[in-house]
Parts: structure tokens; sequence; C-alpha cells
């Protein structure tokens, strides 16, 4: 009896130890809270790995400048999933396969170059593909909320035309460029304003700096 209670009591100290020890591991691991989500060191690493990768250069990963930006960009990426899956904004995928497509061709990068990329730094596999469905859901729920709002204006439009071009034809093909682009500068701007004020619905905890 007396051994039984023995075993018991190491039982518990051993188990006591192992959370105690996991727990200062996830918490030394920790780099933000976003409420009950976070972001850890291998979130950061795996987002250094993939910018090197699309960028084909290094990065200065001791500059504090460059962990804040990739930072700030993962905490922005959290909250617009957090975002877009509360409003429950969807987009198929064939919009999702073909903007991937377009992305790698853009980038000069084959399927063959990604996987071989994802398997050489344990990436996982779908971590390009989640990013731009994230992106476009976003996107697609911007619109939804403030393509109403955009105003183009039209007189500028024909008298940047009237600059530079004399052909009917090729006046209705610029019109439509620039009313495309002046129309994605604004919403892009919507984009960035809307995000901010996501940014103050939930508490953020930076813990970075003790970490990295």
């Amino acid at each position: 009896m007396a051994t039984n209670k023995k075993n018991f009591f190491i039982y518990i100290i051993l188990f006591l130890f192992f959370f105690n020890s996991l727990g200062k591991s996830l918490s030394n691991n920790l780099l933000v809270t976003i409420d009950s989500v976070i972001i850890n060191k291998l979130d950061f690493k795996k987002e250094i790995e993939f910018i090197k990768f699309i960028s084909k250069s290094e990065i200065d990963v001791n500059s504090t400048k460059i962990k804040k930006e990739i930072i700030e960009a993962l905490i922005d990426r959290k909250i617009k999933k957090i975002e877009i899956d509360n409003a429950k904004i969807e987009i198929t995928e064939k919009e999702i396969e073909n903007y991937l497509y377009n992305y790698l061709v853009n980038n000069n990068i084959n399927y063959e170059i990604l996987n071989n990329f994802y398997a050489t730094h344990q990436l996982e596999s779908d971590y390009l593909k989640n990013m731009i469905s994230t992106d476009m859901r976003w996107l697609k729920m911007i619109r939804q909320i403030y393509e109403s709002r955009v105003n183009i204006n039209l007189t500028e439009v024909n008298e940047q035309i009237k600059k530079e071009t004399q052909s009917t034809e090729d006046n209705e093909k610029l019109r439509n460029q620039i009313i495309a682009a002046e129309k994605s500068k604004i919403l892009n701007k919507f984009s960035t304003s809307h995000l901010e004020k996501s940014k103050k619905k939930y508490l953020i905890k930076f813990l970075w700096k003790k970490v990295l």
C-alpha cells in the first residue's frame, strides 16, 4: 500500500514537471497573441523561408526592422482570416487554383520547384495556397462592403485619355484600364483602413522582443 502511494506521488510530480516544462516551452516560443490566436517562432521561421524563396534573396533576420515587418504581416494575415471566417466569405477552389497558377507563372516558379521547397523546409503543401485564399476572400469582403462607395472622376479619366490616344478603339480600351486601376487603388485604401479598424477589435499582445 505504501509503495502504491509512493508511486502515485512520483507520477503526480512527473506529471506536473512535464506540463510545467511544456508550458514554459510554449511560452518561450510565443511571439504574439491575438485574443486566443497565437503567432509563434515556427510561424515566423516559415514566413522568412517563404519570403526568401519568393524574392530569391537572403533576409537579414537580425534586423529589428525586418523582424517587425514580418510579424506585422503575420498579424495582418491572422486578423484577415478571423474576419473573413466570421463573415463567412467563400470563394471557389477553381478561383484559388487559377490565381495560384498565375502567381507562380509571374514569379517564374513551377509546381515541382514549389513542392521541393515545401519538402526541404518542412512547410505545409498548401502554405501559399492558404495565403492566396485568405487574400482573395479578404478582397471579396472589401468589395462587398465598399464597392458602392467607389467614385471614379470620369472627367479626369477622359482628360488623361485625350493626352494619350487618338483612336476610338484605343480610347475605350484605355478608359477601361484607367477605371479598373483607379477602382483597385480606392479599394486598396478601403482595405487598409478596414484592417486597421479590425485590429482595434482584438487584444494584441507583443511578446516577440523577449523571444527573438
